[in-house]
């Protein structure tokens, strides 16, 4: 049976902390701290023995780092995602546009939990690249031509990102800024995917007032001109992951 070993608050233990920490469980180094710390928003391991994920709660224990051993069965799955490239917030109701432009109306009271923030993520970009060929003439002669080639290169780069989830979490909503029609947003449009974007997640806060806020919403909410990162998308993921296991406990 695998266990995941939670942190028991969203503050991260340091590098440091899980170094020392590392050392004495079984299938850790001292090495693995960065890979793992840097992905620390709620979720330290999963797919742990009982054993190590004891050594590991012992030994962060010590640290002055308290943690939640969980058999992962039981942690929250994240629900079924539609995506979605435009939506209205209007007092009265969340207007949800499908790929066919049709409409329909989603209380505010069924929503129950926003996430959002600058993710990092891999994009897989194609380039014309000049590649050099060399043409032989007869056996002194030789010309040098110029080819152009597609090819595909991996980049890392940061994407604003938002989930909505519904009461239950029964279905999600999902939606990138980079594809998003910020129309509702009329004569507030900043023509600034960064700025509307966090209009956008300031008004769903605002409407869905008794809605959980992952870390990114909260900061956006609070103050409309900072961003919270993600280092990467287990960590966005995992913190909302944490935090529905963390709704589901008090329920």
């Amino acid at each position: 049976m695998p266990y995941a070993v939670l942190q028991a608050d969203l503050s991260p233990p340091s590098i440091e902390q899980m170094r020392r920490a590392f050392r004495s469980v079984p299938g850790l180094t001292p090495v693995d701290a960065q890979i793992l710390g840097n992905d620390a928003f709620g979720i330290l391991v999963k797919d742990f023995s009982g054993h190590q994920a004891g050594a590991l709660q012992g030994a962060l224990q010590i640290e002055g780092v308290e943690t939640e051993i969980v058999d992962q069965s039981c942690l929250p799955a994240l629900p079924q995602t539609h995506f979605v490239q435009r939506l209205d917030c209007t007092p009265e109701h969340l207007l949800i546009y499908d790929p066919m432009g049709k409409t329909f109306t989603l209380d505010w009271r069924h929503i129950a939990f926003v996430a959002a923030g600058s993710v990092r993520l891999t994009d897989f970009v194609r380039r014309q690249e000049k590649r050099p060929v060399r043409r032989y003439h007869g056996h002194h002669s030789t010309t040098v031509e110029v080819e152009y080639e597609t090819v595909s290169h991996e980049e890392r780069k940061f994407h604003l990102l938002a989930e909505i989830i519904i009461t239950g979490a029964t279905l999600r909503y999902s939606l990138a800024a980079d594809k998003f029609n910020f129309s509702y947003l009329g004569g507030r449009n900043l023509k600034n995917p960064v700025a509307n974007f966090s209009l956008l997640v300031r008004d769903l806060a605002q409407f869905s007032a008794r809605a959980r806020l992952n870390q990114g919403a909260e900061a956006m909410r609070a103050d409309a001109t900072r961003v919270f990162t993600y280092p990467s998308k287990n960590a966005f993921y995992e913190e909302i992951i944490w935090t529905l296991w963390q709704m589901k406990k008090a329920a």
